[in-house]
């Protein structure tokens, strides 16, 4: 066997393993001792890109695609990444070379990594690598309502939500931020029509809205190269215990006015109001 085509195999297992950095140093290697050794390049890209390094991850697809230009899903790694750099241009040439993918849908759910889970959120896809997040995400993820971010092409699982099953995506990386904070706080003993004319009332003054008590998280993926689904809080027993929302806001003041008007509405009160 060939010195690259060994170091090759073993890269491979590294990468399988979640062992990033040895991959890397074997992938380069290979490149070195084969510099057509496609795969390698291919490999490379897809790496960087799920680490957000942007820069490098379109140096190694561009490479790739050199080699060999029908390479569609490291087309879609260059375009990705095109996105993320605001290269516009090469994007659009990379969509119209490969197609748009998979059918537009009117919502996706976006898979993010933090604090050791995996939080499942929404999203409304804007081109076909952009998106911009519908949910008010954990703090933790650095993310917030509106925010538009890349996303992976590739289908990681499906989240089920009131009988319907949404494609779940990686999120890749921030391209914009919004101008919204995230706000939370504690409803006392609310009933399903309480949350409902809270929810109303946030809609009606443009804030953001979600029950955190019901977000989707998971703590690992069991199967690493199986498509799972993930269920959304909903289908669940509903109760009149305490409720954890969500609220964004570009004011803490617009989140005081929507409660004030909530506890009028409803009677009912609301504690442990905190900005993150």
């Amino acid at each position: 066997m060939a010195e690259h085509a060994h170091l090759l195999a073993q890269a491979r297992e590294y990468d399988a393993q979640g062992d990033v950095y040895n991959a890397v140093k074997l992938y380069k290697r290979c490149i070195k001792l084969a510099p057509e050794l496609v795969e390698a390049y291919v490999q490379l890209a897809e790496i960087y890109k799920k680490r957000a390094e942007w820069k490098p991850a379109l140096y190694y697809a561009k490479k790739a695609l050199s080699l060999d230009a029908s390479l569609a899903d490291t087309g879609w790694t260059l375009g990705i990444t095109a996105v993320a750099l605001g290269k516009a241009r090469l994007a659009n040439s990379v969509w119209s070379k490969f197609g748009p993918g998979n059918p537009r849908a009117a919502l996706i759910s976006l898979q993010l990594t933090h604090s050791g889970i995996f939080e499942m959120i929404w999203a409304k896809p804007l081109d076909p690598a952009r998106a911009q997040i519908t949910s008010i995400p954990h703090p933790d993820s650095d993310r917030h309502f509106l925010d538009t971010v890349v996303f992976d092409r590739q289908v990681i699982g499906y989240n089920v939500a009131n009988r319907r099953r949404y494609p779940v995506h990686a999120e890749l990386g921030l391209l914009q931020r919004s101008a919204y904070f995230t706000f939370s706080c504690w409803l006392e003993t609310p009933a399903q029509k309480d949350v409902k004319t809270l929810e109303r009332l946030c809609i009606e003054a443009n804030l953001g809205f979600e029950v955190w008590s019901k977000a989707a998280k998971v703590q690992k993926r069991v199967y690493r190269d199986e498509l799972q689904e993930f269920y959304s809080g909903d289908i669940f027993q509903k109760t009149e215990e305490d409720l954890l929302i969500a609220i964004a806001a570009k004011q803490e003041a617009h989140v005081e006015q929507v409660l004030r008007a909530w506890t009028i509405i409803t009677l009912k009160q609301y504690y442990a109001l905190e900005r993150h």
